[in-house]
């Protein structure tokens, strides 16, 4: 069984975004999947229960209230709360991926500091058996900030993931139960592409950026627009003509 924890202490910078992309990726793949829960806020969770019925089956586990991992499971992706990294040492450390994501600005990376900083303290960084990462997440174009995230990310010397860029097709997706990785590839191949690095980190496949596109179903010759966005609408209307409803029912 794989674990794969999204930890940071600090609020707000996508760890359940993250999360529930690596288990859509990898239920997507076939594999046997779990999502765990741990923030009270049960952002997760909720995220489940919205969930079509048409969509890879993904267990939920609601840890933040005591619910153990049962079951045979190949991957389990481990949602962290915004609270002190020891309160929930034991699974970081029965992890084998490690994934923070920071975003640019100086209240980030002064908690990406301290964070770090309590990660060396405590030897995981020198653990062989866990593997730790960065993402720089909800980056903006022509942002002068991220020139200063890069480079903070180059001093703590941790790997430089993946940058995932700031677009409004997160939000839509997962507020309809999905991920990009559900949505119509040639409306998110952009997207799609900033995830290859992660999930080849994550290890659960190696796939090159053309073979990703092809496996959620675009077309060999994609030509993505930068600024390219999937309505709100559209994604209502292609979920619900799926499932065999219509406008008039929803």
């Amino acid at each position: 069984m794989k674990h794969v924890v999204v930890l940071n202490p600090k609020g707000g910078c996508g760890k359940t975004t993250i999360a529930t992309h690596l288990a859509v990726y990898a239920s997507t793949l076939g594999l046997r999947v779990a999502l765990a829960d741990h923030d009270e806020q049960a952002s997760s969770h909720d995220w489940l229960k919205s969930r079509p019925r048409r969509c890879a089956e993904i267990a939920a586990i609601a840890a933040y209230d005591g619910a153990a991992i049962e079951g045979d499971f190949e991957v389990v992706i481990h949602d962290m709360p915004a609270t002190a990294i020891f309160d929930h040492a034991s699974i970081a450390e029965a992890s084998s991926k490690i994934i923070i994501p920071i975003m640019p600005s100086p209240i980030d990376l002064k908690a990406a500091m301290r964070l770090w900083m309590k990660l060396s303290n405590s030897g995981w960084l020198d653990d062989p058996n866990i593997e730790i990462g960065v993402v720089a997440n909800r980056i903006k174009n022509n942002s002068k900030y991220v020139q200063t995230l890069n480079a903070f990310i180059e001093k703590i010397g941790l790997p430089h993931i993946t940058t995932l860029r700031d677009t409004q097709n997160y939000i839509r997706s997962l507020d309809a139960g999905l991920t990009l990785f559900d949505m119509p590839p040639n409306r998110v191949a952009d997207d799609l592409i900033q995830w290859q690095p992660l999930m080849e980190w994550t290890g659960f496949f190696d796939i090159e950026d053309d073979e990703l596109l092809e496996l959620f179903g675009a077309q060999g010759d994609v030509q993505p627009g930068a600024d390219q966005m999937v309505s709100y609408e559209d994604m209502q209307a292609e979920q619900l003509a799926e499932e065999g409803l219509g406008f008039e029912q929803y």
